[in-house]
């Protein structure tokens, strides 16, 4: 019943996080959300919100990078591991009428500066999709600075596109543009494998 309990709250403060960011999440709105006795917060997150927030965004990021991975090792180019991730986010804003995209952004949009452990952890997680993607491409034959470099491009679309397609409520954004950086990618694979 406990880990019912607390596992409520996280997917509460998961989702209220990704929507609202830090700041604009409330302790009595993850409350609320999850159904859960006000007693039971501090029993489960005795260092309050941002225990909260730490925890339910680390689990959000590794549902992520679960995600990630196996999405790149199944992919037959790059590019389509691309496509597919994009799918993923576009999904996540639709059935979430545009108010979800990626589980850290809206913690480093809201300034995240006076909480360590969060930006650590958030910088962790960019760092652990890039590098996955970076493999990916130093697997397919790209030299490893041009395989950070493009791996960096398309972490930075994904989360530009995800907020231009937020704000129009259009996930063609993001998939076009990622679109975009697909073909670019899987062109210089070809290229580097003649």
């Amino acid at each position: 019943m406990a880990n019912v309990t607390k596992d409520r709250m996280l997917q509460a403060a998961t989702r209220l996080l990704q929507t609202r960011g830090y700041y604009g999440t409330g302790l009595n709105d993850v409350l609320a959300e999850s159904g859960a006795p006000r007693g039971s917060l501090y029993f489960h997150f005795p260092g309050g919100k941002g225990q909260l927030a730490l925890e339910a965004t680390r689990a959000a990021v590794d549902e992520v990078t679960l995600a990630t991975a196996a999405t790149i090792a199944e992919a037959e180019t790059p590019g389509a591991a691309l496509r597919t991730i994009a799918d993923r986010i576009a999904e996540l804003m639709r059935t979430t009428d545009y108010e979800r995209s990626c589980p850290i952004s809206p913690l480093v949009h809201d300034g995240a500066n006076d909480l360590p452990a969060l930006l650590d952890l958030c910088r962790e997680a960019f760092d652990t999709w890039m590098g996955l993607m970076a493999e990916m491409l130093q697997k397919s034959g790209l030299p490893p600075h041009r395989a950070r470099t493009l791996s960096l491009l398309a972490q930075t679309v994904f989360q530009g596109g995800a907020i231009v397609s937020r704000s129009h409520h259009d996930e063609r954004m993001l998939l076009d543009a990622i679109d975009e950086v697909a073909r670019l990618i899987d062109r210089e694979v070809a290229s580097a494998s003649r």
